[in-house]
């Protein structure tokens, strides 16, 4: 259904895909829940499709950012000063890409294969590509894909959002300004922890001590994600639960619950060798 791009990492649609439109447009009403319950959603996806979303048209920025090889190529003829780009690019007014192997050309204006790219309309070119690329090449997946999230979403409130602003409230952000105290005051925490407990209060010192990378580990390693909701930490469930008395053994976590589990650790110094080692060494599951 999906690609992941070599280059930025990022998710973007397989227009040859072969499953349905509706299995995209299932996707789509998945991410309309997680904005609509003010979930975040851990997905990789450029900006340029939150843009899609709110109709916002594509432009040269958008594609530097996603696909950075064909960015800096368009960039390149755009520029280009030493004669005309037909002696040089020798293109024509057509996209090729490959599908299951076999490379495609579509003409991008009627008779395109014999209408080279000139200085005089290489803008032309650079505008008609992008817009085949990144729409006409994708429209089917796309069209389920945004059936689904306005089935949820849609509405005169999205239409007031930017396509930043929608990123954020699909995935949160960086949360490099995020108090942890902030987080500190909204966790919860069970089976005879408390936020006067020995071992919480060893535990915030702790965390507060560490590095921002540490504590952006600590909140994937308990709540499977390091992004921060728009609302703030507050929103985070954050809940530490006594998992028995001292021992040698390592906190864990159930992400799917937001709860760290946590020994009764002896001493502070203990506490923070054993949860240092949980959360840079550990592993879990991701998805592409």
């Amino acid at each position: 259904m999906f690609v992941q791009l070599e280059e930025t990492r990022y998710c973007w649609f397989n227009g040859a895909s072969l499953e349905s439109e509706r299995q995209f447009e299932l996707v789509g009403t998945i991410m309309g829940l997680a904005v609509y319950n003010g979930m975040i959603l851990g997905t990789n996806f450029p900006r340029l499709l939150y843009k899609k979303l709110l109709d916002e048209p594509a432009d040269l920025e958008d594609i530097k950012e996603t696909f950075p090889a064909l960015g800096r190529g368009f960039q390149q003829l755009l520029d280009w000063e030493d004669g005309d780009v037909s002696d040089v690019f020798m293109r024509t007014f057509e996209i090729s890409y490959d599908v299951y192997g076999e490379v495609r050309t579509f003409p991008l204006v009627d008779g395109g294969a014999d209408v080279f790219v000139t200085n005089a309309n290489r803008e032309a070119y650079v505008r008609l590509y992008i817009d085949h690329f990144v729409n006409t090449s994708v429209r089917r997946p796309f069209r389920g894909f945004r059936q689904g999230f306005y089935k949820v979403c849609g509405g005169n409130a999205l239409k007031l959002c930017r396509s930043e602003e929608l990123e954020l409230l699909v995935c949160g952000n960086s949360g490099e300004d995020m108090d942890f105290h902030e987080l500190e005051t909204a966790a919860q925490y069970d089976d005879g922890y408390g936020p006067d407990h020995p071992t919480i209060q060893a535990f915030w010192r702790v965390v507060h001590r560490m590095p921002w990378s540490r504590k952006k580990k600590l909140l994937n390693f308990v709540t499977a994600s390091d992004r921060v909701p728009v609302k703030g930490p507050g929103q985070i469930l954050f809940v530490v639960q006594r998992n028995g008395p001292d021992t040698d053994r390592l906190p864990t976590a159930l992400t799917c619950f937001g709860r760290l589990l946590l020994p009764e650790y002896a001493d502070e110094a203990k506490l923070e060798d054993r949860l240092t080692t949980a959360i840079e060494e550990a592993r879990g599951f991701g998805l592409v």
